[in-house]
């Protein structure tokens, strides 16, 4: 098990919390680069977008080679291009950090426990992790008391050990300092008075190479002077999380994915694997083979992937890093469905074919379909399509799309009701539909839902299962005007790069 260290925090010079360069730690590798653009993209996630100029700046790069990148980024979806020449985070990384959110046990683990803690002890209890390479901390999950009051600090920002409890807590995690074990006494004032005093700050390092901190933190004690002992449900709590963390089996992954040997596409491999299987995987002689290289590139991925704190590589595995955690606590909590994920994608086929485009969702766990997103085309005579109603998958292109890769009992248990006189009703000739759909892999339905409506439907893969269609409604009498043939390569496009951001391409296997 990690070891817990809790002591009270000496009072400290008054300090504004900084943020370090994204380039002041990294090494200057074509990966290194990589991940400072990264980093800097999610720092202004659902803020202004960056701009060329403005970005290399920032980095202290060439405008050309922030430009390159940012060409990279957007061709694999880790970026998005706002406007002209304005970039924001896209929708590659958001996909990656919400496996790590639900596959750690360090956050799922502190959810709700951090909210027992708060509501026992009447404050806002933070847990905050530590980056060793960058010498920076930041918080990376908060629940706050029942109060009039409260106080929630920004999730990932981050600041250098000088700054605050916390921060001098951390510092206090050496050897020299474990080995001496200093008696407590009163803790000291925060630095910043928006942060306030931290009453109490449980650290711990973890098997992971994480170090941790559960701190409890009040308002109404801001101005107080007395002292406070360290809190036994913080240092409790330290010890559970060092305690599942340590525990979690080493995984031996399998990797899928297409086949691109640039130096992104084997970054991404590798954050692949830490963000779905935060808990460690085994660092084994064949990682070069899941990252498409040879023995020497895949070890100077690893090492550029832990200088920047994406990984932390300890006792023969790999362990998602510091960063992931914090870009997971800057954007982790914002909550993105999958239209969202893909609305760009979507924006970029209504302008290319002006077309109305609808987005269908397929949940097998209940065997239903929905639209979920509509992009209104730019022709003068479109469909309205109602969101969020279930769809037949039998009647119009967008359900046939999904019907046709799905098991062929569930067409056969479908109950064939008409929506029109064009609804196919006959089992016989609804699979032999199937079949060709499967076959060309694009659908079309003429008036099956909608009188007077033609639909042209491509299917979208998840991890190579089925998960929707994206679909183009047009009316009938302008059908022949259409190209169809392009048509449908725009959308096979489109339902490609779909399918890609959305996959996680990983699989776990047991030792």
């Amino acid at each position: 098990m990690g070891a817990l260290y809790s002591r009270p925090v000496d009072e400290m010079p008054n300090a504004q919390p900084e943020h370090a360069g994204p380039m002041s730690a990294a090494p200057t590798t074509s990966h290194a680069r990589l991940i400072d653009v990264l980093d800097a993209l999610v720092r202004r996630a659902g803020h202004e977008p960056w701009g060329v100029r403005e970005l290399a700046a920032e980095l202290e790069e060439s405008r050309s080679t922030v430009n390159r990148i940012l060409a990279s980024l957007v061709e694999r979806g880790f970026a998005i291009e706002v406007g002209a020449g304005k970039y924001a985070l896209g929708p590659r990384l958001r996909v990656l950090i919400q496996a790590l959110s639900g596959g750690s046990s360090l956050l799922r683990q502190c959810r709700h426990a951090l909210d027992v803690l708060a509501d026992a002890a009447k404050r806002t209890a933070l847990l905050s992790i530590h980056s060793r390479k960058r010498e920076e901390y930041f918080v990376a999950a908060c629940s706050e008391t029942q109060a009039p009051l409260t106080f929630r600090p920004d999730l990932g920002v981050a600041f250098p050990p000088s700054f605050g409890d916390i921060g001098r807590a951390f510092t206090l995690l050496s050897p020299a300092t474990r080995a001496s074990q200093p008696g407590l006494g009163p803790f000291g004032r925060m630095s910043d008075s928006e942060f306030p005093r931290a009453l109490s700050v449980a650290t711990c390092e973890l098997e992971n190479g994480l170090l941790i901190a559960v701190s409890l933190h009040s308002l109404g004690d801001a101005n107080s002077d007395d002292g406070y002992t360290p809190s036994p449900q913080a240092e409790d709590l330290a010890r559970e999380l060092a305690a599942c963390v340590d525990a979690q089996p080493v995984a031996q992954p399998q990797l899928q994915g297409d086949e691109d040997k640039s130096t992104l596409a084997r970054l991404e491999r590798l954050m692949q694997l830490a963000c779905c299987l935060p808990d460690g995987f085994a660092l084994t002689p064949n990682l070069h083979e899941l990252l498409l290289c040879n023995s020497a590139t895949a070890k100077k991925v690893l090492q550029s992937a832990a200088e920047a704190g994406v990984v932390n590589v300890s006792q023969g595995r790999v362990y998602a890093g510091p960063k992931l955690y914090q870009w997971a606590a800057r954007i982790g909590n914002q909550s993105a469905s999958l239209p969202d994920l893909c609305r760009s994608i979507l924006a970029d086929l209504v302008d290319e074919t002006g077309e109305t485009v609808a987005f269908l969702e397929y949940d097998a766990s209940v065997g239903t379909a929905q639209f979920l997103e509509v992009v209104q085309g730019w022709r003068p005579i479109q469909y309205k399509l109602q969101t969020y109603a279930d769809v037949s998958l039998y009647a119009g292109a967008a359900g046939k799309a999904v019907l046709a890769h799905l098991n062929t009992e569930v067409a056969r248990s479908l109950e064939l009701t008409p929506f029109t006189e064009a609804t196919i009703t006959s089992h016989g000739e609804l699979e032999a539909n199937l079949e060709k759909i499967r076959h060309q892999g694009w659908s079309t339905g003429e008036g099956e839902r909608v009188s007077g409506a033609f639909g042209l439907a491509v299917p979208f893969f998840v991890d190579g299962a089925v998960r929707g269609s994206i679909s183009a409604t047009i009316p009938q009498y302008r059908k022949d005007e259409c190209d169809l043939p392009r048509l449908v390569e725009r959308m096979q496009t489109a339902a490609g790069r779909i399918g890609k951001i959305l996959s996680l391409g990983v699989e776990r296997h047991a030792p």
